[in-house]
């Protein structure tokens, strides 16, 4: 004789198969929903690279040469953002004519007063080819910018199929997004692929505030009002 399954189960077998049908059939559409927010990839984030560039812009001026136009502001303070901290720069300026010289003496004590290191203005330069290149530009100056810099992966999806669905199992390698932030924060490019022995400190100071704690003479914190 052989036994039947209780009228129950098979009930509630059917309903799972069927919610796994749905799930399988509306998960990809309400994945590529979400997606669309976000955008996908599935790049292995790599470590941070460290390694030497130089950019150069060409700078266009107002008619009487008496300032950069905003065009140009702007790409200058891209350019510098591009390339680190200013103070860790190698900048110079180079101007396209006799009369654009005195611009890119202004230019220059701009950018050492905001924090650079003595740039550099060259001489007109004397290739004709690369005048009539600034020339038929609209270029007045150029500036120019090398630094170390720091070059990280790009944080993207390892799996783009289900990861709003699953992001814990979609998101794959984790930290990328840790070390690209270290990376950019980092004064000096080097201290990511390279050891350096850090600077002596003060011992003393140290065991004093130790010292009070244990013997209670702890100071009292200053007491500042911000509303005033």
């Amino acid at each position: 004789m052989r036994l039947s399954s209780p009228p129950f189960l098979s009930w509630r077998a059917a309903v799972l198969a069927v919610a796994a049908i749905f799930l399988a059939g509306c998960e990809s559409p309400l994945n590529a929903t979400r997606a669309q927010r976000f955008g996908a990839g599935d790049t292995v984030p790599n470590a941070p690279r460290v390694e030497p560039r130089a950019l150069a812009l060409g700078l266009n001026t107002t008619q009487n040469q008496e300032s950069l136009t905003p065009e140009s502001m702007r790409a200058v303070n891209a350019l510098l953002t591009q390339q680190g901290r200013i103070g860790d720069q190698t900048l110079s300026i180079t101007p396209f004519s006799a009369t654009a010289e005195p611009l890119a003496q202004r230019l220059a004590q701009a950018l050492a007063r905001s924090g650079a290191r003595t740039p550099r203005v060259v001489s007109v330069p004397t290739d004709e080819a690369r005048l009539a290149q600034a020339a038929s530009a609209g270029w007045v100056l150029e500036l120019q910018s090398e630094a170390l810099t720091v070059d990280t992966t790009r944080c993207q999806i390892a799996n783009s199929s289900n990861w709003t669905i699953h992001p814990y199992y979609g998101i794959g390698a984790l930290g990328c997004a840790n070390r690209a932030n270290i990376a950019s924060m980092a004064s000096d490019p080097r201290d990511l692929v390279r050891p350096r022995v850090l600077e002596g400190a003060d011992g003393r100071a140290a065991v004093l505030a130790i010292e009070r704690y244990q013997s209670g003479e702890t100071r009292d914190l200053i007491d500042i009002d911000f509303e005033e």
